[in-house]
């Protein structure tokens, strides 16, 4: 059986695209945000990255197989390397308990904890400020994933802590004129490349991000802009064969993006990276989203070279 992916739980996405880069590069941040109000999706993301993250099958890293012990595991609920706390509508204090509990146990080498929360939206300031001790100096081995309906009702300071994300299953149109056509990776990473090349100028770049799915907020653009270039950033590194391809990026991208001439200083692409997690959290701190934007690029283009 050929493996599967975590895009393949929830259908592809910018979330699902950014933790699967993450994976593969090792750069998964310590606690994420999930947002939306699909519960089922976001528990499914949970589950297909407690597989990713411990499957012991022949495959590439970011990969799952579903048919080995550790995979079952997951599936049965047994698996010590995830659990779930909480409920979407509610909270209880003794959830918070059992939540740091487990969190502060050592994981096994090699393995990676998932430690989910449901109904981070109800946080009282006193659970807030226990929760937060925890995520802050993780256990090595442990990612915090913490459930959101909206995030505007969960605190600010489990805001600033986690990288946050909007996660949604993809949607299968019956009728292209109901929906607006989904935009693909390769769309999105044209823009950028578009930008690296110097084809376009940099208040352009800005401007498609931004209006890149019209139905959407610019805030809600912004946020797909940066996630976009977090792929862009990983999908350079893989088309430059530093690490392995992942399957949502088609083979007609990966040549031109081997040659955008970037400087591969894995201290500064860890830093760029690191730094569009900030950013992501300025635009939903209500940060000017075109001037997040317009910064985020701007840091791009300094590590990029003339050919």
């Amino acid at each position: 059986m050929s493996a599967k992916r975590i895009g393949e739980a929830v259908g592809d996405s910018l979330a699902t695209r950014c933790l699967e880069a993450a994976l593969v590069s090792h750069k998964l941040a310590h606690a994420y945000l999930l947002v939306g109000r699909d519960e089922d999706a976001k528990l499914a993301l949970a589950t297909a990255l407690a597989k990713s993250g411990n499957c012991r099958g022949e495959h590439g890293l970011g990969e799952f197989c579903d048919m080995c012990p550790s995979c079952r595991q997951v599936d049965s609920g047994g698996s010590p390397n995830i659990r779930f706390f909480g409920d979407s509508g509610a909270l209880n204090i003794d959830t918070v308990d059992q939540f740091i509990s487990y969190a502060s146990v050592k994981t096994a080498s090699g393995c990676l904890k998932v430690s989910v929360f449901r109904g981070v939206d109800f946080f009282t300031d006193v659970a807030a400020d226990r929760v937060l001790k925890t995520i802050e100096e993780p256990v090595p081995g442990n990612v915090f994933l913490l459930l959101s309906q909206n995030s505007r009702r969960v605190l600010s300071t489990i805001r600033s802590r986690a990288q946050i994300m909007k996660v949604e299953r993809s949607v299968t149109m019956a009728d292209p004129g109901d929906v607006s056509p989904a935009i693909g990776p390769d769309t999105s990473l044209e823009v950028l490349l578009d930008f690296a090349r110097a084809n376009v100028s940099l208040s352009e770049t800005v401007g498609r991000l931004l209006r890149m799915r019209s139905q959407n907020s610019p805030r809600d653009n912004a946020m797909a802009g940066l996630q976009t270039l977090a792929l862009f950033m990983n999908s350079v590194l893989r088309a430059r064969g530093k690490v392995s391809p992942l399957a949502c990026v088609s083979l007609s991208t990966e040549p031109e993006l081997a040659r955008v001439n970037f400087v591969l200083d894995q201290s500064r692409v860890g830093l760029f990276l690191d730094h569009l997690g900030e950013r992501l959290k300025h635009v939903e701190q209500n940060v000017n989203p075109e001037l997040v934007l317009t910064n985020a690029l701007l840091e791009l283009r300094r590590i990029t070279t003339h050919e």
